[in-house]
């Protein structure tokens, strides 16, 4: 298996030429495109240079007689496609166990928050939140679950870091009721942009009401389910290999929507080190990435592969490489879209000729 850190295009411009001839020019993210610089930034988006839109000097030959001027190019936004990931984190006192020369607790903090770490490396693609979950003895020691919550935002890591690096693991695993609220607080969520909950735990779940033993199984499955019907996906990383494999493979199966026993299940990712959660959360938050990208324009669909489409300046086949997978937005397919998820710096460029575009 092949592990990717991906990461969104923050802001991606693709030009829809109205005309297409031999004198239009050439949309190859180094000839004249209107003065803007089509290649996508990985965190920051493109660098924008706006000069003067470029006019196509071809006749538009469907205006009839005495038209002269053709179609002008128009420069489309495409709205960048933002996920919202909230960590959520177990805080049992397992987490003090080692794990491979360092704690648990300590190895989950340096993948997520370290130099290199997903969210210091993301957190301009990627709308991160932050919840510790724990309890001490359940509903006999207070408040159950407690949790430490930080809101998902765009460049959220000062935000995470001022909880989450004072934190120390507490007691117990009410994963159940923790994922409940956190699914809650994540449906009212208002941005748009797909939702997911990633689940790094190192226990069997447990419950308030019964803390010991750790049964607490069927409550957990029950969460992500009604999660996965709020549109919020949820995926889990065992930390170390306590958990068992039966419930983590029914928690990934539901929190994709399979029934917990699906004949083709879904993955879950056991850790065994700091390098294995590395790779666990750069092929999840990698799963987020769109190969849909939305067009701010209106393309007939009879016509759209008469369309030329550039990635990095290279043309793509259609419907090989890439379709219209509705009249407004673009998909990429197979080694295109693994090319734009690999998490390098891509741009994007398309062209239509009259007629086949329009810009409400």
């Amino acid at each position: 298996m092949i592990v990717r850190r991906a990461r969104v295009p923050a802001l991606t411009w693709v030009l829809l030429s109205g005309c297409a001839d031999e004198s239009s020019p050439v949309v190859d993210g180094t000839t004249d495109t209107g003065g803007i610089d089509l290649t996508a930034e990985g965190g920051s988006g493109p660098k924008l240079d706006m000069g003067p839109a470029t006019t196509a000097s071809a006749t538009d030959p469907s205006a009839g007689e005495g038209a002269s001027e053709g179609c002008n190019e128009v420069q489309v936004m495409v709205e960048p496609v933002i996920p919202t990931i909230i960590v959520l984190v177990d805080q049992s006192g397992s987490m003090t166990e080692d794990f491979a020369g360092e704690t648990r607790w300590e190895a989950l903090y340096d993948t997520l928050m370290g130099p290199t770490g997903s969210v210091i490396t993301l957190q301009s693609d990627v709308r991160f939140g932050l919840t510790l979950y724990s309890s001490t003895d359940g509903n006999e020691g207070g408040q159950c679950p407690q949790l430490t919550e930080v809101p998902p935002s765009l460049d959220n890591y000062a935000a995470m870091d001022a909880v989450y690096a004072p934190a120390e693991p507490i007691d117990e695993t009410p994963t159940g009721e923790s994922l409940a609220a956190v699914a809650m607080a994540l449906e009212a969520f208002a941005e748009p942009g797909p939702k997911a909950i990633v689940l790094a735990t190192d226990g069997e779940p447990d419950t308030c009401a019964v803390p010991n033993p750790q049964e607490g199984q069927p409550e957990s499955i029950a969460a992500v389910q009604a999660a996965f019907e709020a549109d919020i996906s949820t995926f889990v990383i065992s930390v170390g290999n306590e958990v068992g494999e039966a419930h983590l493979q029914e928690v990934a199966n539901a929190g994709v929507g399979k029934p917990v026993d699906d004949a083709n299940p879904a993955p879950f990712y056991v850790a065994l080190d700091a390098g294995d959660l590395v790779d666990a959360f750069g092929e999840i938050i990698g799963g987020f990435i769109s190969c849909e990208i939305p067009v701010d324009g209106i393309v007939d669909l009879d016509q759209a592969c008469e369309g030329t489409l550039l990635l990095d300046g290279v043309e793509l086949a259609c419907p090989v490489d890439w379709h219209m997978l509705d009249e407004s937005t673009i998909e990429l397919l197979g080694e295109a879209c693994a090319t734009w998820k690999d998490g390098q710096t891509h741009g994007v460029s398309a062209a239509w000729p009259c007629g086949a575009v329009s810009i409400p």
